[in-house]
């Protein structure tokens, strides 16, 4: 019985910890499924579609002001206490002790000033403007999504890059203590290569954590559970984003700016709805006219036992004119507060566009700058590889010192890692760029 009650408790334990573990997928990555993940998974993007979804239904809504407004109404009264009047000494009682009705009222505005129009172009303008906030918001959550993902690519080179360098220190220290046997070496020699050694450890230990943080990081933006694995295809190299747009000038690029970039174009669109606000603050200054019709059915009875037949019918058509002459200046108010907001997003406006300026024009310099560099750190990277050769050889040989190659294994290992990172700015710089102009729709369009 003891033997059962443990296999049971193993049997048990085994079962549970084999379904408590949760499902982990491998998804496979390239920077064309980056792109398109992002753009149907973030939340922050879902969230902004949400909004766009909402202005739609506020457009509709506008519309539906333009539509006649059927209601029906029941009613059934029981008079407590009948009206009595007393006319040359004679007493007569006024009215039923129940009263039944039925009636269907029909109502359509025929003059509002304006006001139905106005607010139904607002909410085309207004939609208009979040149309281009969400085409701004995949601009930026491709471009959020693609940094992560070249800095994970970043991340796996520059931890190559250290156990390169944990690696060759390693090397160099078993040579030394060869060499430090043999007698041909000294102990600051070894000192110098130990101390190499175990200053490479801590390095690569760093490089490992940005690694894995480098893949929460892009699950993150993506909306992809946090156990998963990300299996990257792709490789840190030179891609060039910007083709045909490299070849424009600064002048060029903040012109089309001007014309493509989201934000700017949002900021027009809400101008447009501020000016419609306006006119809707003027047409409350004009009358309402409205018709009217109405179709009633009424019963006045002594008792609740009412028949179809006891109803009689009446039918109406009513125009009618709305026109309050003063409210204490409340429009007037209204008006004012609506040129005050159009006169904000002309101002925010303006800003926006010289804050685009600026930008386009950091991004583009800054383009421009790691352009120039990347050749010269890929020759800095291969000469200092090089030079970590011959001073190695040279030391086996006796020809060199200890010195001279830590010197070039430091140097090689900083040289190395500026050129990745110079790939990865290069990429990134084409992209921010394009991001700056208008332009990163391109990339999946």
């Amino acid at each position: 019985m003891r033997w059962k009650s443990i296999c049971s408790i193993f049997i048990c334990l085994f079962f549970n910890q084999s379904f408590a573990q949760p499902n982990k997928n491998i998804i496979y990555l390239s920077w064309e499924n980056v792109v398109n993940i992002s753009l149907k998974e973030n939340l922050t993007l879902k969230s902004k579609i949400l909004d766009y979804e909402s202005q739609g239904l506020e457009e509709w809504k506008a519309i539906t002001s333009f539509l006649p407004t059927f209601s029906y109404q029941g009613t059934f009264i029981r008079n407590l206490e009948l009206p009595v009047f007393i006319f040359m000494g004679q007493q007569f009682v006024v009215g039923t002790n129940y009263s039944f009705q039925h009636s269907l009222d029909l109502t359509l505005p025929v003059f509002t000033g304006g006001m139905r129009w106005f607010n139904l172009s607002a909410q085309k303008s207004l939609k208009k403007s979040l149309s281009e906030e969400l085409k701004g918001q995949e601009s930026q959550t491709v471009l959020s999504a693609l940094q992560s993902y070249y800095g994970i690519m970043l991340s796996n080179e520059l931890m190559k890059t250290a156990l390169e360098a944990v690696n060759v220190a390693k090397k160099n220290l078993e040579n030394v203590e060869k060499h430090y046997k043999l007698g041909t070496a000294t102990e600051l020699d070894l000192k110098r290569a130990n101390a190499q050694y175990y200053l490479t450890l801590p390095q690569l230990e760093t490089a490992n954590s940005v690694k894995l943080l480098s893949y929460q990081r892009l699950k993150t933006i993506l909306n992809i559970p946090l156990d998963d694995s990300l299996v990257v295809n792709d490789s840190l190299k030179s891609k060039d984003f910007l083709e045909n747009y490299s070849s424009f000038t600064l002048d060029e690029l903040k012109d089309l700016a001007l014309e493509k970039r989201n934000d700017l174009l949002s900021l027009v669109h809400k101008l447009d709805a501020t000016g419609e606000g306006e006119k809707m603050a003027l047409a409350q200054f004009s009358p309402v006219i409205s018709i009217s019709a109405n179709l009633m059915h009424q019963a006045q009875m002594d008792n609740a036992k009412v028949s179809w037949n006891d109803y009689i019918r009446s039918k109406s058509l009513i125009l009618s004119v709305y026109w309050p002459i003063f409210e204490g200046g409340k429009k007037i108010i209204d008006y004012q507060l609506a040129q005050i907001k159009t006169d904000q997003v002309k101002m925010t406006l303006k800003q926006a566009k010289d804050l685009a300026s600026l930008d386009v024009e950091e991004k583009y310099y800054s383009f421009k700058e790691v352009l120039k560099s990347l050749n010269s750190l890929k020759q800095a990277m291969e000469e200092s590889k090089e030079s970590m050769r011959i001073s190695s050889l040279m030391y086996r040989n006796g020809m060199g010192t200890q010195l001279d190659v830590l010197n070039a294994q430091l140097l090689y290992t900083k040289s190395s890692a500026e050129y990745l990172q110079g790939i990865y700015n290069y990429n990134i710089s084409q992209l921010q760029l394009l991001n700056a102009v208008g332009l990163m729709n391109e990339i999946w369009e």
